[in-house]
């Protein structure tokens, strides 16, 4: 092999490697000195985009944190996060209250606290029965500082919609027959609040950019708000709200703990005022979604702590062939909370979600709600399922007396919420299964203060609070950095049918038809649940399938009715001789009873066969009580129209004419015996009357002194009543004025009973049933001589 070359000359490879390598390098190092300058607008416009998308340029996912002090509580400060840009007050709808709409609810969320302000159904077959005026719209008005009412959010399908107005507008005149100026946002609901539906209103103003509108709406009815401002309800028995009360939104998420800080470091209380009293920024959702689905998402950026939160909301068509399928379920939206974590550490996040509150006290001052407990229940209720527990109801006046006991510790919840009499708001978790468990703990408390009168504790506004498990979430970037949780939020009617359809995460034995409770006489009132229904179906008015059902009722205890006039008669044929035995032995109750329950015997009559027909008729007067009180579908239905307010919902009294203007409050406010309410109702005075007539008619003439204070003791009963009939269900007063009238027909049209053999009733029944001792008395004297005289005239 030959030796190496000494020559100092190299390969021709070797040269060409070398310059290569010093042309790259000297061209890199003169592009890092001639580099052309960003454009400004496109780095904003890049960072935007990066914000919009979760993401923070300035902060980089390993970059390392700061040392912290030996003696610090809690974590490492983390990297600088950015903040969010800043965002204005705003109000976003979801859904539409559009009656041929394809979604059943509009639900407005506010972006401060990204909470939910009002939940309206859209169906007209649930209507407001308090507010009567026209609607325009829940336009969240306030005072423009121009003058004027300055429109806040404009509603899907309302006729605020139809008539083009939009959030901004500054409505300076309104009226319907002749224009008034509004120049405050209360100038404008006093007007609002004196229309009717169906009425015309015209509207001039402003737009936001300072354009002359004039347009006008055609007003509806009020759709009834399953959730709304709690200032509305208070409004309803107050002229105002107490001082002080904020309405509360539905749904606001709170921290509790945060990588070892808790709710009493103030770097938690600072974020949590931040969470629940600032606009949350709108971003765009990164998730799929059906296409049939509308979606908001709002994200709040806690740097302070290294984390972010979104909130989402979606709410999904009801497909076309299902819109007319009231039990199909389309009453609820989709909740999601996404916790992210920004920093360069693992950290722990435990969250509180508020539950509903606000949910509608309609009939405050007639209203009995019962419950499963003993005691009285509330406008509003807590109500809470485990996973294979029972059905929990808390009363409102428990929760107001701060009694209520922490629930669940650690047990899988099903389902928790607030139910009204005919309408409730529920949160499901959308586990995997039914069975994982996610909540630490949940409890019930008042989401707005106590009512300063005591006897109002069952108007109070109760709410729960759910407090969930910590979520270990990994460094920024890392898998599990990232966690979502779902919930489906139920707000609507309490239809059995509808209700089935929801099951908790999709287990079949936890549906949310569980809260309908209809008492002891519950069979009872599902039987005349299922006549009314099927009447209905025939005659199509609730009001006449109420007069059938008695009908039916009546006729089918005629037998008994009859037996009873015969029993009736007899007795008072019998009655000389009740005296007679009275008197006799007026000082020895045993031998009295024994004489008498003889004289019975013996002529086959029975004593107690009055009130048969009255025990008999007790369930099915019971049952039908709460099938008014329980049945959605028997809210609002009218006897004669919608159009009146008298007897416009059966489940509620007649309200004939409003009084309110000249009862005082104690009458006016519907608390206690003489707490009649604002209306004057017709039909119970109606049945007291009838009442008394049937009692004048058929009893029988009293003889004795005791007799005489016996029915006059009876027609007081009567009168108290009245007192007690005064604001039942109007539809429970047409079941007894059509028993009644029914009763007093039968006993007139009925053929008597033969009674041609009553004196030789009479005759034996002086007999007695053995040898009486020798003594005079004043009954038998009387049979004597009556019998002589009978004996003269022949």
């Amino acid at each position: 092999m030959p030796a190496p070359s000494k020559d100092s000359k190299q390969p021709l490879d070797q040269r060409f490697f070398v310059f290569m390598l010093l042309s790259m390098s000297i061209l890199l190092f003169f592009n890092g000195f001639m580099a052309p300058p960003v454009d400004p607008a496109d780095e904003q416009a890049a960072q935007q985009e990066a914000e919009d998308a979760g993401l923070d340029l300035a902060a980089k996912p390993a970059a390392p944190v700061a040392a912290a002090d030996a003696d610090a509580d809690g974590p490492s400060e983390a990297a600088p996060i950015g903040d969010d840009p800043t965002a204005e007050p705003e109000l976003f709808t979801l859904g539409s209250v559009a009656p041929e709409a394809e979604y059943r609810l509009l639900t407005t969320i506010d972006n401060i606290g990204a909470a939910v302000r009002r939940v309206a159904i859209a169906s007209p077959e649930y209507q407001d029965l308090d507010d009567r005026s026209g609607f325009l719209g829940h336009l969240e008005l306030s005072d423009s500082p121009t003058g004027g009412a300055l429109v806040g959010v404009v509603e899907p399908g309302s006729p605020a919609e139809e008539a083009g107005l939009a959030p901004g507008d500054v409505i300076t005149s309104a009226g319907v027959k002749k224009q008034e100026d509004t120049p405050d946002a209360a100038s404008l609901h006093a007007l609002l609040d004196g229309t009717e539906p169906r009425e015309t209103i015209n509207l001039i103003g402003a737009r936001a950019d300072g354009e002359a509108f004039t347009t006008t709406a055609t007003l509806r009815r009020q759709p009834l708000c399953v959730l709304r401002p709690e200032a509305e309800n208070i409004a309803l028995h107050g002229e105002a709200p107490p001082g002080g009360v904020v309405s509360e939104p539905s749904y606001v998420l709170r921290l509790k703990s945060v990588g070892g800080r808790t709710t009493a470091d103030p770097v938690v209380v600072a974020a949590n005022a931040k969470l629940t009293g600032e606009p949350w920024t709108q971003v765009e959702d990164d998730e799929a979604q059906a296409d049939d689905a509308q979606v908001v998402a709002f994200r709040k950026r806690l740097p302070e702590l290294g984390i972010e939160i979104v909130k989402r909301f979606t709410m999904s068509e009801v497909p076309a062939e299902h819109l007319d399928d009231k039990a199909y379920p389309g009453f609820h939206f989709d909740l999601g909370v996404e916790v992210r974590n920004l920093g360069a550490e693992s950290t722990e996040v435990s969250y509180e979600l508020t539950g509903p509150n606000g949910l509608p006290i309609e009939g405050w001052w007639y209203s009995m709600k019962i419950g499963r407990g003993w005691g009285g229940y509330g406008m509003r209720d807590v109500l809470v399922r485990y996973a294979g527990g029972r059905y929990t109801q808390i009363a409102c006046k428990t929760v107001a007396d701060g009694k209520a006991e922490p629930m669940g510790q650690g047990a899988p919840l099903a389902y928790i919420g607030v139910d009204s009499q005919y309408f409730a708001s529920v949160l499901m978790p959308q586990k995997e299964s039914l069975g994982n468990v996610w909540m630490n703990a949940a409890r019930a408390e008042l989401a707005t203060p106590e009512l300063d009168d005591k006897a109002q504790k069952t108007w109070n506004n109760p709410t729960v609070v759910l407090e969930r498990k910590p979520l270990l979430l990994s460094p920024a970037g890392a898998e599990g950095f990232t966690h979502t949780d779902g919930y489906r939020v139920f707000a609507g009617p309490k239809l059995p049918d509808l209700l089935a359809a929801y099951h908790a995460s999709g287990d079949d034995q936890h549906g949310l038809d569980g809260m309908l409770y209809y008492g002891w006489f519950g069979p009872v009132a599902w039987v005349m649940l299922g006549i009314l229904h099927g009447f209905y179906a025939i005659v199509g008015n609730y009001g006449v399938a109420i007069i059938l059902l008695t009908v039916l009722v009546r006729a089918s205890m005629y037998p008994i009715s009859r037996k009873q006039a015969q029993s009736m008669v007899k007795m008072q044929a019998l009655k000389p001789e009740m005296d007679r035995i009275a008197e006799k032995y007026k000082n020895d109750m045993e031998k009295r009873s024994r004489a008498q329950q003889d004289l019975f015997r013996k002529h086959k009559v029975n004593p107690a066969a009055g009130c048969l027909p009255l025990f008999l008729q007790l369930p099915v007067f019971a049952g039908l009580y709460r099938a008014l009180g329980v049945d959605v579908e028997l809210r609002q239905a009218p006897l004669f129209s919608e159009s009146i307010r008298f007897c416009s919902n059966l489940a509620a009294p007649d309200m004939a004419f409003d009084w309110s203007g000249f009862m005082p409050d104690w009458v006016n406010n519907g608390q206690g015996m003489f707490g009649l309410g604002p209306y004057f109702n017709v039909l119970p005075i109606v049945a007291v009357c009838l009442f008394l007539v049937q009692q004048k008619l058929f009893m029988p003439e009293a003889t004795t002194e005791q007799a005489r204070m016996q029915q006059s003791m009876m027609k007081y009963m009567m009168l108290f009543m009245g007192f007690l009939f005064f604001k039942w269900p109007s539809g429970l007063a047409i079941y007894l004025i059509t028993s009644t009238l029914w009763g007093i027909t039968e006993r007139k049209l009925l053929p008597k009973p033969t009674i041609a053999d009553a004196p030789a009733i009479t005759a034996s029944a002086a007999k007695p049933s053995k040898p009486a001792p020798k003594a005079s008395s004043n009954g038998a004297s009387k049979a004597t001589a009556k019998r002589n005289k009978k004996k003269r005239k022949r």
